[in-house]
């Protein structure tokens, strides 16, 4: 998410990915899903924010970003994880379900791991996993399971833990704000 890679999370770097998603969806400005997407960066970069003020330094270097990450998803900062998982999820198909069927195709999948900057040469793979019935789709439910494996789960095995590209390459742990190269 370090956009111009100086080491720090700043808001031109959520601006940054906000331009990105919204030229991998293909949007055309005025559209209401690129209003969504800068309404929905400007709101967590404030959530972002208010936490940093408390921290030491107050700035989102890698080390308080994982500290905000463990008290989103394990302190249950703004709530009950599943729930903040789940409506991150309702987001994700929001901006990317082109064709509004509650699914995401593999290619719809394909262009958020792209705007993300995630390497595409584990999407085969990474959608094959994450499609837990097999049906060639993603739900919502298998999103948003996705995500809070990723986030709170200690088993390397589950399924969530290919949501952002190739699980052998890192291991992200915030029950121990970690962040280990293999």
């Amino acid at each position: 998410m370090d956009f111009d890679h100086d080491g720090l999370l700043m808001q031109s770097d959520f601006q940054n990915l906000g331009d990105n998603v919204a030229i991998f969806r293909c949007l055309m400005p005025p559209s209401e899903v690129e209003d969504f997407i800068t309404q929905r960066g400007q709101g967590f970069w404030q959530q972002l924010t208010d936490f940093l003020a408390n921290q030491e330094p107050s700035r989102c270097n890698l080390t308080n970003w994982l500290k905000y990450l463990e008290a989103v998803a394990v302190d249950q900062l703004y709530g009950p994880f599943e729930a903040v998982a789940k409506q991150m999820a309702e987001d994700i198909f929001f901006i990317y379900d082109k064709d509004h069927n509650n699914f995401l195709s593999k290619q719809e999948y394909m262009c958020f791991f792209v705007s993300l900057r995630v390497e595409i040469k584990f999407i085969d793979i990474c959608f094959k996993k994450l499609d837990i019935n097999g049906d060639m789709q993603l739900s919502k439910e298998e999103l948003s399971s996705a995500l809070v494996d990723f986030f709170t789960s200690d088993d390397t095995k589950r399924p969530g833990n290919l949501l952002f590209g190739n699980p052998e390459s890192y291991q992200f742990d915030t029950r121990r704000t970690v962040y280990t190269e293999v």
